[in-house]
C-alpha cells in the first residue's frame, strides 16, 4: 500500500514528549494533530508522505519534516501516541521517509535518506529495533543493499517486500524495483527469474487476505506477461489482473479489504469500464467500478486526477490525491470517501470548498479517526492543521434553534463548551419556553450519539422530549443514546425550560453530545432570563 498503513505496536525508548494534545476541530470538521512549540505553531514543520496506523492508538508519520511537537530528534519519522509526539532515538534521519512498516517490535522505514543512525550501509531502507537505526536486507555485494529510493513496503508472513526506484536490490541482478527480505535472517530474494522482468518503478504495494502481493507502478510486462502492466499480482509467480492490459497508466496507490483490492491510477476506463476512472476494484477475478458520477454515466473523478493514497474502513473506501471539484462538488478537493453507493467529500474548509487545499499523499486510520498527510498548509480552515490532520469517523455536531421557525445556530461549530452555539431566551415567571436541539452525525460511518444535559438554577429547570416522549431522566443522567444515525442524519430533541414563581434571575442550560471515547464532544447552550 502506497505510503500506507501497517501494523505498528511497540514501546520505544526515546520518548521525549514536548507538546500536549490540543484538539481544535475547525468549522470544516478537521482537527489538528497536537501542536508545536510554542503552542501557536503546527506540530509538524514539513510535509507528510507516509502514515502507519493499524495498531489502535498509535500513529507513525514519515516525511520531510525536521521536528514533531517541537522535538528536533523527531526528524522525518515520528510517533504520535494520541496525546503527544516522540522521536525514535536521538539520531534523527537525514532524508525523507516515504514508506513505513512494522513487525515484531521493529519499525521499517523506506525513503530517500542516507546513513540512517550514522551507519554508512543504511541507505534508503533502515530498521528501528527500539534502541537504534540499522541497515536491513542483506546485500550480496559490499555496501548498502539499496542504491535508489524506496517508495513502498509490505509485510506478508515473514517477508518484507520493498518496492522503489532502485535496481539490483540487495545486490541481486534480477531484483530491480522490487525485492523480498526475510524478517528473521535478512536474506534477500527476487520475485522474478530474469533481469529486466521488472521494467519500471514500484510505487505501491498491498496484500489481500489470502496473502497475495499486489504491486503497482510505472512498469509494463512484468515477468514477460503482456497484460501485466502497471499493476500485477504475485503469489510465488506473477499474474496479470484480467485481460487487457486493464490499466494503461501509472498506479500510485493500492489497498485491500479481504479479497477486494482497490487500485488508484492515472487511468480512466479501467478494463474498459466507463465508470472506472482513477479508482477501480479487483475482486480476484474481475474488475468493477467504484461508484460513478451523479448521472451514472462516467467516473466520479476528473480526467486529470491522481490518486496517491487509498484506505478502507469497513465498507467505505477513502481516496486522496490531487483533484479538484470532483463530480462538480466544490468541497471534493484532494480527499473523498465512497460509502458503498456514492462518493462524498470529507468536511470542507469551513466556507464550502475543499478541506485540504494541496496534495494529499498519505492516509491512516486509528482511534476512531482518519488521518491525512501531505503538503497542505491548512486543514478545515485551521492553519495549525498543516501537513497532518484528523477527521473523526463518528463526529457529533449539535445545533440549536429558539423555536420551530428560527434558524439553527452551531451547525459545523464544534465546541465542548457550547461557545458560538447558544441561544438566549426571556421567560416570564410561571411560564415555559421551547428550544430545539439538532443532534447530527457529521462523521463518515453510522453512529449513535449520547446526550447529557446540565445546568439550571432555583426555579428554572430543563425538560427534554423527542416525538412527544420524555427523555428528561436519561438526558440528565447522561444515558440517553440516539438511534443509529447515518452520516449527515440527525434527530431533533425538544428542550422545554420552565420558570417557576419565584425563581433565580438567570440560568444556563448546557446540552452536550458525544459519539465515542477519544473524540471531542460538542455542546449547545440556552441562556435563560426570567422576568415578571
Amino acid at each position: 500500500m502506497r505510503r500506507s498503513v501497517y501494523v505498528l505496536a511497540a514501546a520505544f525508548t526515546a520518548m521525549l514528549l514536548v507538546a500536549p494534545l490540543a484538539s481544535a476541530i475547525g468549522p470544516g470538521g478537521w482537527d489538528r494533530v497536537g501542536v508545536g512549540v510554542p503552542p501557536a505553531t503546527s506540530s509538524l514543520n514539513g510535509a507528510v508522505y507516509a502514515l502507519n496506523t493499524q495498531n489502535p492508538g498509535v500513529l507513525y508519520a514519515g516525511g520531510n519534516f525536521t521536528s514533531a511537537g517541537g522535538n528536533t530528534n523527531a526528524a522525518h519519522i515520528a510517533r504520535w501516541s494520541g496525546t503527544s509526539w516522540s522521536a525514535l532515538g536521538t539520531t534523527p534521519l537525514t532524508g525523507d521517509v516515504h514508506a513505513i512498516a512494522y513487525a515484531a517490535g521493529r519499525v521499517y522505514a523506506g525513503g530517500t535518506f542516507l546513513n540512517a543512525g550514522a551507519n554508512a550501509n543504511a541507505d534508503f531502507l533502515a530498521v528501528w529495533d527500539g534502541s537504534a537505526w540499522a541497515p536491513f536486507c542483506n546485500s550480496t555485494v559490499p555496501g548498502p543493499a539499496f542504491t535508489g529510493n524506496v517508495n513502498a513496503l509490505q509485510i506478508i508472513g515473514n517477508t518484507l517486500y520493498v518496492g522503489g526506484s532502485f535496481q539490483n536490490g540487495a545486490g541481486l541482478v534480477t531484483a530491480d524495483y522490487l525485492v523480498g527480505c526475510d524478517l528473521t535472517s535478512g536474506a534477500a530474494s527476487s520475485t522474478v527469474l530474469t533481469d529486466g522482468d521488472f521494467s519500471g518503478s514500484v510505487y505501491a504495494l498491498t496484500a489481500d487476505s489470502n496473502g497475495t502481493l499486489y504491486a503497482g507502478g510505472g512498469f509494463i510486462n512484468v515477468a514477460a506477461i503482456p497484460e501485466a502492466d502497471h499493476v500485477a499480482a504475485y503469489d510465488g509467480s506473477w499474474h496479470a489482473m484480467g485481460g487487457g492490459p486493464a490499466v494503461d497508466s501509472f498506479v500510485r496507490s493500492l489497498t485491500a479489504s479481504a479479497t477486494n483490492v482497490y487500485v488508484g491510477t492515472d487511468s480512466v476506463d479501467v478494463a474498459g469500464i466507463a465508470n472506472a476512472d482513477h479508482v477501480a476494484r479487483w475482486n480476484g477475478t474481475a474488475w468493477s467500478a467504484v461508484g460513478s458520477n451523479s448521472a451514472g454515466t462516467n467516473g466520479w473523478f476528473s480526467t486529470t486526477t491522481t490518486i496517491d493514497a487509498l484506505a478502507t474502513y469497513g465498507s467505505i473506501v477513502i481516496a486522496a490525491g490531487s483533484f479538484q471539484n470532483a463530480n462538480g462538488n466544490a468541497a471534493a478537493d484532494g480527499i473523498a470517501y465512497f460509502d458503498g453507493t456514492n462518493w462524498r467529500p470529507i468536511g470542507s474548509n469551513g466556507a464550502g470548498n475543499g478541506p485540504l487545499p494541496a496534495h494529499v499523499v498519505a492516509l491512516g486510520l486509528t482511534g476512531g479517526k482518519l488521518y491525512a498527510g501531505g503538503n497542505f498548509t491548512t486543514a478545515g480552515g485551521d492553519s495549525l492543521g498543516r501537513f497532518l490532520a484528523a477527521y473523526a469517523l463518528r463526529l457529533p455536531d449539535a445545533s440549536i434553534a429558539a423555536g420551530t421557525a428560527s434558524p439553527y445556530v452551531g451547525n459545523n461549530v464544534y465546541s465542548a463548551t457550547g461557545a458560538g452555539e447558544g441561544r438566549s431566551v426571556t421567560v416570564t415567571r410561571g411560564h415555559s419556553v421551547s428550544s430545539y436541539i439538532r443532534v447530527q452525525n457529521d462523521g463518515l460511518v453510522a453512529a449513535s450519539i449520547t446526550v447529557k444535559g446540565t445546568g439550571g438554577a432555583t426555579g428554572i429547570a430543563a425538560h427534554y422530549y423527542r416525538n412527544g416522549a420524555s427523555l428528561t431522566t436519561a438526558v440528565r443522567a447522561g444515558t440517553y443514546v440516539t438511534p443509529i444515525l447515518a452520516p449527515q442524519a440527525y434527530v431533533v430533541i425538544q428542550l422545554v425550560v420552565t420558570v417557576a414563581r419565584p425563581s433565580a434571575a438567570t440560568a444556563t442550560i448546557t446540552t452536550t453530545i458525544r459519539s465515542q471515547i477519544g473524540i471531542a464532544p460538542d455542546a449547545v447552550r440556552v441562556v435563560v432570563k426570567a422576568t415578571g
